[in-house]
């Protein structure tokens, strides 16, 4: 499972303005409707800096283990590229302000959040700025190591961000690349000179050392240098715990930052350590859990929920609410007229068991793509292998989102699915599959190997078989499907980052600020500039997604994500499938912990969690 980094420690600016006024094969032409502006969302007031979130008091003292099935491996803030990494992320690293469990967020590093209605957003900006954002850090803000943090590293962060040797950041450049320059007239005030308004400012709060990294050489640090497990003792982070020890495939241990105080406390974390435990299956790690290894673990899905109570867990140690994230089925757009060899991006599946199917990208012609949102049965995934427990999805944006617009529901239809097909050109040869120009409709499904997307992937194969597609299922570890860009290489196996899939099943959360959207699905952002890893390329969605991009009018942000999502729909963009809940474990032993249901994950508030008893 990933998630944009640039959800994880930030928030969209708009969320706080006032309302505004209102190769082979071909590409074949797909029979949808027009693309016609989206109805306006009726505009409503949002608040979303008022949160409700009141810790207790809690003590000082002890540790709290957490276990995850899949290992933390890369701990870089701005190249994350899994859920566990940003978990670990959200514990060690503050930005300027923190998403909450209840959907606001708050100040973090930041005394308060800048607006255009408190001045600290100025549309038109000075200077000659499209836009000037100007924020105030809290007094005394050190690093982990004792130096101070100041705007000097703010400024740092942007440049580090756009050098031009800088490649595989998770969020790409986004929005960096729309500053022109930075300015601290103070050690505690930040001035960003934007050449264009830019709805995600506050999505730029990330924050990196620059005392440690400026002697680090750009193209040693795209290499892992600076942040290898050995090195993390002497990584001087921003937020409540500073890495102790990384022991490769077993835990990562985080101590007490004294110098961090929290966002609500002001205080440090009462908790002296926090250990994140690897088991490397969700099975292992409920064993795990049960006998007491533990105190809390995450990353679970809702079919888990009954092999829990099975080992006699209650349902008072059971935390499971809707979250924002979608499991969904990924297809490669790209046709591999432009792969490149030595990056290894562009192109699609290298793997050899699909390479007999002819020259070509089957998924990367709209036909194919349309014929499987009718070929698949969500509701079959659902009942057969989730126990009915997850809600289907019909668009990639949760309910809860602010800017959700419900879609029309997908339809179960293989006859549909084999007419798009006929007209397509895709024709059944005499084993019943399909082939096009010469090209066999054969593809790799690629997936982790949680029991449930194995059990996925097998019915999803069945299913297309059924229309006169041959898929091959191949589950692989999430340390290569998510492997980073600048860790992956052209042959690993299903990596996202390398293009070397046809259709993957994993799954994103949704960002509170739309801009997460933009750097997955615009043309601009393919690797290694961005996370569009399936070649996305589309005129009207790119349209839609610069209508985001560009403005600080909260009702023009719901009406142009009103577009995308109409178009992610009518153009299969993807198959979602389902929305997941957040399902987490955890013993009595476990104060203050508050489930949060956005990116910032479960260690949103880890500063706050302290030992009960």
């Amino acid at each position: 499972m990933r998630k944009p980094i640039l959800a994880l420690l930030g928030v969209s600016a708009i969320l706080f303005a006032a309302c505004g006024a209102a190769a082979s094969p071909s590409p074949t032409a797909v029979a949808t409707p027009a693309i016609t502006p989206a109805p306006t969302p009726t505009p409503e007031k949002v608040d979303l800096t008022n949160t409700k979130y009141a810790p207790d008091a809690g003590k000082d003292g002890g540790q709290l283990l957490i276990g995850d099935w899949q290992e933390a491996t890369n701990f870089q803030p701005l190249y994350l590229g899994q859920v566990t990494e940003a978990n670990v992320a959200s514990a060690a690293w503050a930005g300027l302000t923190v998403g909450t469990y209840d959907y606001k967020f708050a100040p973090d590093l930041a005394k308060d959040i800048p607006t255009t209605a408190n001045g600290g957003v100025v549309v038109p900006g000075t200077n000659g700025d499209a836009m000037t954002v100007t924020w105030t850090l809290k007094d005394g803000l050190l690093w982990s190591d004792g130096k101070p943090l100041t705007c000097d590293d703010f400024k740092f962060t942007w440049s580090w961000v756009m050098d031009k040797d800088n490649t595989g950041l998770a969020g790409g450049t986004t929005g960096y690349d729309q500053i022109t320059a930075v300015d601290c007239p103070t050690p505690t005030t930040i001035v960003y000179h934007f050449k264009s308004i830019y709805e995600g400012y506050v999505s730029l709060g990330t924050v990196l050392p620059k005392s440690y990294l400026s002697g680090i050489p750009m193209a040693d640090q795209v290499k892992g240098k600076g942040f290898a497990p050995a090195d993390m003792p002497n990584v001087p982070v921003s937020g409540a715990f500073k890495f102790g020890s990384v022991v490769t495939g077993q835990s990562v241990t985080l101590v007490k930052n004294s110098n961090y105080k929290g966002f609500k406390s002001n205080a440090p974390a009462h908790l002296d350590k926090l250990i994140f435990k690897w088991y490397g299956d969700p099975a292992a790690m409920i064993t795990g859990f049960v006998n007491g290894e533990v105190d809390l673990i995450t990353d679970l899905l809702s079919s888990d929920i009954p092999a829990l109570k099975a080992q006699g867990v209650a349902d008072t140690s059971i935390s499971a609410i809707p979250s924002l994230t979608y499991e969904f089925l990924r297809p490669n757009w790209a046709d591999g007229s432009k792969a490149d060899a030595t990056s290894g991006v562009g192109g699609c599946s290298r793997n050899p068991a699909v390479q007999d199917r002819g020259k070509g990208c089957p998924a990367s012609d709209p036909a194919f793509r349309q014929a499987l949102t009718y070929a698949v049965d969500k509701n079959a995934i659902n009942t057969r292998i989730l126990g009915g427990l997850e809600a289907i999805a019909n668009t990639n944006v949760a309910p809860d989102a602010y800017y959700f617009v419900d879609q029309p529901p997908a339809t179960f239809d293989p006859a549909k699915a084999g007419q798009i097909l006929d007209a397509a050109g895709w024709t059944a040869g005499a084993d019943g599959i399909r082939v096009k120009n010469g090209l066999r409709a054969k593809i790799e499904l690629c997936s982790t190997t949680r029991q449930a997307r194995i059990d996925t992937l097998k019915l999803i194969a069945q299913q297309l078989k059924a229309v006169g597609i041959e898929a091959i299922p191949n589950n692989v570890s999430a340390t290569d499907i998510f492997s980073t860009f600048n860790k992956a290489k052209i042959d690993t196996p299903c990596a996202l980052s390398h293009s070397n899939f046809d259709v993957a099943e994993h799954a994103f959360s949704v960002s509170v600020d739309p801009i997460g959207n933009y750097t997955s699905y615009h043309s601009s952002q393919f690797e290694p500039n961005g996370s569009n890893d399936a070649q996305v390329s589309d005129p009207d969605l790119d349209k839609a997604l610069d209508a985001v991009k560009n403005t600080v009018d909260f009702v023009a942000v719901r009406r142009a994500m009103a577009t995308f999502q109409q178009i992610y729909v009518q153009k299969t963009v993807e198959i979602p499938l389902y929305f997941r809940k957040e399902v987490e474990a955890l013993n009595a032993r476990v104060g203050n912990f508050f489930a949060n249901p956005t990116s910032a994950g479960p260690t949103w508030n880890a500063v706050d969690w302290y030992v009960k008893g």
